[in-house]
């Protein structure tokens, strides 16, 4: 793809991260213009990325095929958890993302890595195309801050309530790939119980777990709270609801365990856990 072409690109990314445009209406009609862009090259090979992107205060790659979400690229989504997050965590800290995608939270976390603070990131994703891309921005961050090296873990797994295989369907946008009884095109992923991965890893303490699981996370957290001690239970919960009915019951069992909320947005619930000691 021309040089022109990709300058037009990362101008309407620009656009969408710092202006109105990039909001409702408006940011469809940027993302439309920069697919236009993408796909009016027939040559274009979807399976590499066109550039590397500013993303936050890092560096990943951008795709250009349409199961990526350019919206994404705009930056306008999960601002106030990330904001959150980077505020309250501290030095020798724990934090798990399962569903990571391409790493928008881990990378986040793992970059606030330096000389006189450690910060520990698992990042999980079962999507193989979701984890390599992952993987590549991952790269693109050790290069970045020296200081992230052996604080940021990859695991290409489904986290569920059983050690198995499962089918996982990728046939919507990458980002909302999950699993299902049967799957046509027999792609499987290999699934652990997050109690695994906490022995894994040899966890003393969890600072908080993001869990987006495409309606998966009521089993995870039912698994995780029947078999682990109070004092593994993350400090933090960030669970995504995407404003579901069926988000109910999830809500009333991390209540049970003595969480409450915090704040909600569009997308999550963030809890806290609430203990004698709190």
């Amino acid at each position: 793809m021309g040089k022109f072409k990709i300058l037009l690109i990362k101008l309407i990314i620009i656009i969408g991260k710092n202006t109105l445009l990039g909001r409702g209406k408006f940011r469809k009609i940027l993302i439309y213009l920069a697919e236009k862009i993408i796909f009016s090259n027939p040559k274009y090979n979807l399976k590499k990325p066109l550039f590397k992107l500013k993303y936050y205060d890092f560096y990943i790659n951008f795709y250009g095929d349409k199961k990526s979400g350019t919206k994404l690229y705009f930056q306008r989504s999960e601002n106030k958890e990330l904001n959150f997050l980077r505020k309250e965590i501290k030095d020798n800290q724990l934090f798990i993302d399962i569903g990571a995608y391409i790493g928008m939270y881990s990378l986040n976390l793992a970059n606030l890595n330096n000389k006189n603070k450690k910060i520990k990131v698992i990042s999980i994703e079962p999507n193989y195309i979701s984890f390599k891309r992952l993987s590549e921005n991952f790269e693109l961050l050790k290069k970045k801050n020296k200081y992230v090296k052996n604080k940021f873990f990859l695991e290409n797994i489904a986290i569920t309530n059983n050690n198995n295989l499962a089918s996982i369907d990728m046939s919507e946008n990458y980002a909302n790939s999950k699993i299902i009884k049967k799957n046509k095109n027999n792609i499987y992923v290999k699934t652990k119980k997050l109690i695994d991965i906490v022995n894994k890893y040899k966890v003393k303490s969890i600072f908080c777990i993001k869990i987006d699981t495409e309606g998966y996370e009521y089993k995870i957290l039912k698994n995780y709270f029947n078999n682990l001690k109070i004092n593994l239970f993350p400090k933090y919960l960030i669970v995504e609801h995407n404003n579901s009915r069926r988000y109910s019951a999830t809500d009333k069992l991390i209540k049970k365990h003595k969480y409450k909320i915090c704040f909600a947005t569009n997308s999550n619930y963030i809890y806290k856990f609430y203990n004698e000691k709190s």
